[in-house]
């Protein structure tokens, strides 16, 4: 019969575990501490960014500057983009401009609320949350729809386009800054080429992967690019064209003959730059 078997009669697992392992073990152990305890650091950094107020750059020119918006409807072009046939081509338009110093108007938001909650649907909580700064405590120097400075009878117009997907407020520095030296600066953003439009009704437009150039390659982005730059083309010459009936009547009396438009400029930033360069190309005004 055998003898009952004790606990030395097992093998011990320390045993059978080279030394060299047992270091390599613990190594990773604490190197799975340590990128915790630093993605926490990390994360608690980006929360502190992304929650900390910033006021922008101040302008440098001695107007105070405004801010309005005007929501554009081309009932003469159908817009090629849309998913129904038929659609028009509709535009929100911001424009800066030098107001009167002594204004009771209401500080602007850098973006309207209803465009941050849109924009944060459609980058993501986490890319809203950790990855971009909070909007509403990003603070411009810009006052709600104050009335133009008298100080000039009319001042120059100057049409800031911005890259594909990128929105007009994304300028707001350079917009503000323009103003404060005499400029009514004039932006807009297009459903279907600027990432994210939101409409005073709520109505909330995103542009499609397959409108964005930067998801293509080769032949396939210069096809999109080809197709995009008369749309663009198209909606800056609208605008201009509606700029000079607001100068001629605007229906708000804001605008009327405040506008020299005999000194009209034009600016853009990546596909916006190529747009303007089309629009003077094209256009004699």
């Amino acid at each position: 019969m055998s003898q009952p078997r004790t606990l030395s009669d097992f093998p011990n697992p320390r045993r059978k575990v080279p030394a060299f392992a047992r270091r390599l073990i613990k190594g990773l152990a604490a190197l799975a501490i340590l990128a915790v305890v630093g993605l926490a650091i990390l994360l608690a950094l980006l929360w502190r960014e992304h929650s900390t107020e910033i006021t922008l750059p101040a302008p440098t020119g001695h107007f105070a500057a405004g801010r309005t918006t005007y929501t554009l409807v081309n009932n003469a072009q159908t817009d090629e983009l849309a998913p129904c046939s038929g659609a028009k081509r509709e535009l929100v338009v911001w424009i800066w401009y030098p107001s009167a110093a002594a204004t009771s108007a209401a500080a602007v938001e850098y973006l309207p609320a209803p465009w941050r909650s849109a924009c944060a649907q459609y980058s993501g909580v986490l890319m809203s949350e950790f990855f971009t700064r909070d909007l509403s405590l990003v603070r411009p120097h810009s006052t709600s729809d104050p009335e133009v400075s008298p100080e000039q009878r009319s001042y120059p117009v100057v049409i800031m386009r911005a890259g594909g997907g990128a929105l007009t407020t994304d300028f707001t520095t350079l917009a503000e800054d323009l103003a404060s030296h005499g400029y009514i600066v004039v932006g807009f953003d297009a459903p279907y080429r600027t990432s994210i439009v939101v409409f005073p009704d709520k109505r909330i437009v995103t542009r499609p992967p397959a409108y964005d150039p930067e998801n293509l390659q080769g032949d396939q982005a210069d096809r999109l690019i080809n197709r995009l730059l008369p749309m663009w083309t198209s909606d800056t010459k609208f605008v201009v064209s509606q700029l000079e009936q607001m100068n001629a009547a605007d229906p708000s009396g804001k605008f009327t003959g405040r506008l020299d438009m005999q000194r009209l400029g034009m600016f853009g930033h990546s596909f916006g730059g190529a747009t303007a360069l089309q629009f003077c190309h094209d256009d004699p005004r």
